[in-house]
């Protein structure tokens, strides 16, 4: 644990220099404040998405993986076998859309692969030994972590998704630490890029993303 303590740390404090020194080439960045506006909101779309798969995925797991020895194959583990570190790439991701250039995405993917696959490979070994058969045959059958298009397009969010399990453990406190961190570090990334910020505007606009996709959300976690 201490290891895997030590490496993260290394590794924020990598993300939080490069940050820093980018700000300083602002011409890596895409000139029309438009464009940034855009990918801004798939940024934005991308972590709250990350938030509540992990929300999800971690409630549904305390729920469920307590009671008894089975394995957790229900909820969010149906899509993907690791919602939690999917949450964990599509937060990282919209962090790389809203503040960072575009092209550091692909890299970015690279280096999350590389910093948890290993990790991934431990916890499937430990897996297989626990529940031998029946966790490959769940294997065969549920992606390792990226979900299939196809599924994903005929998702009901009821199946996947549970209001009450979701806000059951601190990774609710996501819902408010996330969205403030993009605020913050997209104010400086205006200020730095373009010359000059206006933290309001960044939060009002922010707000009108995160509402639209909460009522886009309820709307069909309700069908």
């Amino acid at each position: 644990m201490k290891k895997r303590i030590k490496i993260d740390t290394t590794i924020l404090a990598f993300i939080i220099t490069l940050t820093a020194v980018l700000y300083y080439f602002p011409g890596l960045y895409i000139r029309s404040e438009t464009v940034d506006t855009i990918f801004d909101f798939f940024g934005f779309l991308l972590i709250l998405k990350g938030v509540l798969l992990r929300m999800s995925a971690r409630g549904h797991k305390k729920a469920f993986s307590s009671k008894s020895a089975s394995l957790v194959t229900t909820g969010p583990y149906q899509l993907v076998r690791n919602p939690m570190y999917l949450g964990t790439c599509l937060i990282g991701a919209g962090y790389v859309l809203m503040i960072w250039p575009w092209w550091v995405l692909p890299i970015f993917i690279w280096l999350f692969y590389v910093r948890f696959n290993k990790q991934v490979v431990i916890e499937e070994e430990y897996l297989l030994k626990s529940f031998g058969s029946e966790y490959e045959r769940y294997c065969r059958k549920v992606p390792r972590i990226f979900p299939d298009i196809t599924q994903v397009s005929k998702i009901k969010l009821r199946k996947y998704f549970s209001k009450e399990e979701a806000l059951s453990t601190k990774e609710k406190r996501g819902l408010v630490w996330w969205p403030v961190l993009a605020v913050a570090l997209e104010s400086l990334q205006e200020m730095y890029v373009y010359g000059q910020t206006n933290v309001l505007d960044t939060i009002i606009m922010l707000s009108v993303f995160g509402g639209a996709f909460f009522v886009i959300f309820y709307f069909y976690y309700r069908d």
